[in-house]
């Protein structure tokens, strides 16, 4: 059959879309062969409960990076009321922002490869990441449009934002749409299949055996009661340390997971729940992949000590909010009064350690060349912009460069 249309998402180069009419195969074209007639669809679905943890969320790394990188350069390079714009507060919290995202990306990829590389497939951790890394590449996007400002919103040779910002609706859209997946997937599958004791009482009640469900009640009730007693503890001695508010974070979740499962099959219509449910554990799955990171990857200094505790401390405070309107939320009143102890209280920002992380990032030679690993950026601005931070300010050749760096494209008028 010859194809006749396709799709074209944005102008990004994805090949995506249906093939309409109708088609003939020979038996052998058949991945697996004739005798795998009608397992399309179960093939599917193994290879989306992977590779939706792959290929998206690389997508997001290396376009995340760039960006990043990029953005490093230009506010150490472009000047505004005679200061570079890095010196201003209001363009460093954007910068830093988007770094503690970009590296949260980053060290979620390396963490969820090297699961996927001992040969799982767990479809619900492929499911946070496919969801928060490309929503996490949009806010590092944003961002990056806001500082890049003419540049970034005029086409030319300059422009390196355009590409990218066409193709992020096309990650969040593809291979589940991040609102379903958030709303629906991340937290009532996982429910399901990573729940210690509810898929057993599920399989006992299939099977009518007594004994099984018996068994596997008392240890849902044992190990709610012995997470809950240990929230009211830890509540009461843990410190505001990140790795102390992580543990806290974890109980809490567990506690407030067997709480919701008490909605039973009302939480499919509780959305607003799931979703939020599905941000506080993919936060956790995010805070632990920057702890194995930092465990196995990085050089411990006061960049990555400091990165590592901004990173966690920006991913927990996100959790507290979602934790708290949960509780808030939640629907049976009586269950509500008892949750009080998984409310938190909200952590401010320390604006002196975000000014102290942004000079520590731009001096750091190995985290630069950690970032350009993993972008192709030859014969680009970003090519330009390292080479004029090499060169003395107070040359010709310097100028000159620098404004080839900050022109945006000019057409010419075609008067009739």
């Amino acid at each position: 059959m010859l194809q006749n249309t396709r799709h074209n998402p944005n102008n990004a180069g994805f090949p995506n879309g249906t093939i309409k009419g109708t088609i003939c195969i020979d038996c052998d074209q058949v991945i697996g062969g004739a005798e795998r007639i009608g397992d399309g669809w179960k093939m599917l679905m193994e290879c989306l409960a992977v590779g939706r943890g792959v290929s998206l969320p690389a997508t997001a790394n290396g376009s995340s990076k760039l960006i990043t990188h990029s953005i490093m350069h230009y506010i150490n390079i472009r000047k505004q009321f005679n200061m570079k714009i890095g010196n201003m507060e209001a363009v460093r919290e954007k910068f830093v922002d988007m770094y503690l995202n970009t590296w949260i990306i980053h060290t979620s990829v390396r963490f969820t490869n090297h699961i996927l590389d001992t040969g799982s497939t767990p479809s619900v951790i492929t499911a946070i990441m496919k969801q928060q890394t490309t929503e996490r590449a949009r806010t590092v996007l944003n961002h990056g449009m806001d500082i890049y400002a003419g540049s970034g919103i005029c086409t030319g040779a300059n422009n390196f934002f355009t590409p990218f910002y066409h193709s992020s609706p096309v990650g969040i859209t593809v291979e589940g749409s991040n609102t379903l997946t958030r709303g629906l997937i991340i937290f009532g599958q996982g429910l399901n299949k990573s729940h210690p004791h509810i898929f057993p009482i599920f399989e006992s009640i299939q099977e009518n055996n007594l004994l099984s469900f018996q068994t596997h009640i008392n240890r849902l009730v044992a190990s709610a009661v012995v997470n809950y007693c240990a929230v009211l503890w830890r509540g009461c001695t843990v410190s505001s340390s990140p790795h102390a508010r992580l543990e806290l974070a974890t109980l809490q979740f567990s506690v407030l997971a067997n709480c919701v499962a008490l909605l039973g099959g009302r939480i499919k219509s509780k959305q607003m729940i799931s979703g939020n449910m599905a941000d506080i554990v993919s936060n956790l799955y995010l805070a632990y992949s920057v702890l194995w990171y930092y465990k196995h990857h990085q050089e411990k200094s006061e960049t990555s000590s400091l990165l590592r505790d901004e990173c966690l401390f920006y991913l927990l405070n996100e959790l507290d909010v979602k934790m708290n309107a949960v509780v808030a939320n939640y629907p049976l009143p009586f269950v509500r009064r008892l949750l009080y102890p998984m409310t938190n209280r909200m952590r401010h920002e320390n604006w002196d350690e975000k000014n102290r992380l942004y000079k520590l990032i731009v001096g750091d030679a190995g985290l630069h060349a950690l970032f350009k690993d993993d972008i192709y950026y030859r014969d680009t601005v970003l090519e330009k912009m390292e080479t004029l931070r090499k060169m003395n300010e107070n040359t010709d050749e310097y100028n000159a460069l620098y404004q080839d760096i900050i022109s945006v494209g000019e057409y010419p008028l075609h008067h009739e």
